[in-house]
């Protein structure tokens, strides 16, 4: 039984009002762009440790938890969204995640409060945060493939960057109808990067290139240090597992 649960739109909720709170850091991520940033990083070719990428989300400051419980609440609802992106599902169907939602309009989806919008952008951060391990792990034959992949996943970041690739496909067709194709195409290529990411990470996993202890489940006994980065022992902040005698497990 795992001991983060699946992701909920309770949890979505939950964050979506913790992130955008006054009392979070300036540039702290929305939560559609952590769904995004997640989901990137998640899938890449090497896996990157929470007590790493949590502190990303809040600009490597200070989250402004108020109480232990609104921590635990917060943190655990991360996790579940990070396990979420990388589920496996039936057909390895991938979709966005509650509170991504596109809208009706396809233009709407192109100004930059919108949820896929902000998912485009956490993406991107995401995506780049490893593009050093991509550029020197992804085979030459991958290149266009990835180039389009990355082009469809952040189509909608902002009207500026779509127009740029819309300019680059020497304008084949209407602005309009490049949109449609990529909005089109939109869950594909989730599943694709998806499986591009994993497919690297197992054949270093299997060829030695990374260190099987490090690329085993993380888990973290109630004496150590916590993972947020608090300073704090684990059973003293972020402990999800208060009364199951189980330690946590992520990825």
């Amino acid at each position: 039984m795992p001991v983060v649960p699946p992701f909920t739109i309770d949890q979505a909720i939950l964050l979506t009002r913790f992130l955008s709170a006054p009392q979070r850091p300036e540039d702290t991520l929305t939560y559609p762009q952590l769904a995004g940033f997640l989901f990137g990083l998640a899938n890449g070719p090497e896996l990157i440790q929470p007590s790493e990428w949590i502190p990303l989300v809040f600009n490597d400051q200070d989250a402004g938890y108020e109480t232990d419980d609104e921590a635990n609440q917060v943190l655990q609802a991360m996790m579940a969204l990070y396990n979420d992106s990388v589920r496996e599902r039936p057909g390895g169907a991938v979709s966005l995640p509650p509170g991504c939602e596109v809208r009706p309009d396809l233009m709407e989806n192109l100004t930059i409060d919108s949820p896929l919008s902000q998912w485009a952008q956490g993406f991107g951060m995401g995506y780049e945060y490893l593009s050093e391990v991509w550029d020197a792990y992804t085979p030459d034959e991958f290149d266009e493939e990835i180039g389009a992949l990355l082009m469809t996943l952040t189509f909608f970041s902002s009207p500026a960057l779509a127009d740029a690739y819309y300019q680059e496909g020497n304008k084949k067709g209407t602005f309009d109808q490049l949109a449609e194709s990529v909005m089109e195409i939109f869950p594909e290529a989730m599943r694709e990067y998806a499986h591009l990411g994993r497919s690297i990470y197992r054949v270093r996993l299997e060829s030695g290139d990374i260190d099987t202890n490090s690329s085993l489940p993380i888990k973290i006994g109630r004496n150590d240090p916590c993972f947020c980065g608090s300073g704090k022992k684990f059973k003293k902040c972020c402990d999800l597992t208060k009364g199951t005698g189980q330690a946590p497990v992520f990825h």
